[in-house]
């Protein structure tokens, strides 16, 4: 194994880390005034291993976040990994094709309106069409909670690209 692929697992591995305490701390904030959003504060380890890394250590970012949610359920990590893939399949689309068009934040949005997708889907095939109502409301809480992840990236960005 070379040592740049060392170095790259080992980033992932730590951005890993901090998609879960950020996981984590997200929890222990106020609920935000949509039932089952967030501000998807992971998020910004996956951003920012598109950015720095590479899709597929961003992939594994997504992937032992999914796992992580197990702990609150297996749908939880279902929800988790539906959301997942789809804002990481968005982000990594729009942020290889129009890097220069757009900021972190137009990246967070899209990716926060995926992840939200995904999770409509899984919804909608458990819970049925009721979750149709229950769509607009979801994707508009896409708009703050990823211009949130998009800034908090766009101010941090520069100081940790030291360290990738």
């Amino acid at each position: 194994m070379s040592n740049n692929r060392i170095y790259r697992l080992t980033v992932t591995a730590i951005l890993a880390a901090l998609a879960l305490a950020l996981s984590f701390l997200e929890g222990l904030l106020p609920p935000l005034p949509v039932p089952g959003a967030r501000l998807g504060l992971a998020n910004l380890a996956v951003m920012f291993a598109l950015a720095e890394l590479s899709i597929p250590c961003a992939a594994g970012i997504t992937a032992v976040k999914a796992i992580f949610a197990l702990l609150r359920g297996p749908i939880a990590c279902l929800m988790s990994a539906a959301g997942g893939v789809m804002a990481l399949l968005a982000m990594s689309l729009v942020y290889r094709v129009c890097r220069r068009q757009l900021s972190f934040i137009g990246v967070g949005v899209l990716g926060a309106a995926a992840h939200n997708i995904g999770q409509l889907v899984v919804s909608l095939m458990l819970l049925g069409s009721a979750m149709w109502y229950y769509a607009p409301l979801l994707l508009l809480m896409a708009v703050p909670t990823g211009v949130v992840t998009g800034l908090v990236l766009n101010v941090t960005y520069p100081h940790l690209r030291h360290f990738s």
